[in-house]
């Protein structure tokens, strides 16, 4: 008995955020109503900002769970960073992030103004995937300073902002049209870290 309020809230969560993702993969994120989802939902408004404080945190619990598998894809090729092209499999690290934001803006968005963000639960769980990114990066430059393919960059958590700052800059190329599509996105980044990667040895 004691159990079953907490399940019927979790039920209710994930009824929101099963409306939620719909809505926002067939109307976009900006023209979804807070509205619109409780109605796909079944529940009222005021029920979807209980349990998500506003549209933003909704947006990033609709968007963390899946940001799991990705970060243990990323970190797994971060181990396998080694001497050999160093900064083909530096690249190779963001790849699967990049594809994420460049299908979805605005949760890339998100990932470009996290102090904008409104302090909150789900907010929370975003910078903590944000510092791990972070992590990874520094976990990549890391291998590749173990193996002696970064001479130029003795400290890896400083070589790890600056593949950071490429990774930024590919993303906001995307965002404002300088770089269209997938192919142009990644073979602009990829060639920025190995240039970067090259001018280290």
């Amino acid at each position: 008995m004691v159990g079953r309020p907490q399940q019927r809230s979790r039920d209710t969560r994930a009824k929101i955020l099963a409306a939620a993702r719909t809505a926002f993969a067939e109307d976009g994120f900006e023209t979804t109503s807070a509205e619109a989802v409780a109605q796909r939902a079944g529940v009222s408004k005021a029920t979807v900002f209980a349990h998500f404080g506003d549209k933003t945190g909704l947006l990033i619990a609709a968007k963390i769970d899946g940001l799991d598998t990705i970060l243990a894809d990323m970190r797994a090729r971060a181990e396998a960073v080694g001497r050999h092209t160093p900064g083909k499999a530096l690249a190779g690290v963001f790849l699967p992030l990049l594809t994420l934001y460049r299908e979805d803006p605005e949760f890339a968005r998100l990932f470009l103004v996290q102090s904008t963000l409104k302090d909150g639960p789900w907010t929370r769980q975003f910078l903590e995937v944000c510092a791990e990114l972070e992590e990874v990066a520094t976990l990549a430059c890391t291998r590749a300073a173990d193996a002696g393919a970064l001479p130029g960059h003795p400290d890896p958590s400083l070589a790890a902002q600056g593949l950071l700052a490429f990774f930024y800059h590919a993303i906001v190329g995307h965002s404002i049209g300088t770089l269209a599509d997938a192919a142009a996105q990644e073979s602009f980044f990829t060639a920025l870290v190995e240039r970067w990667a090259s001018a280290s040895a």
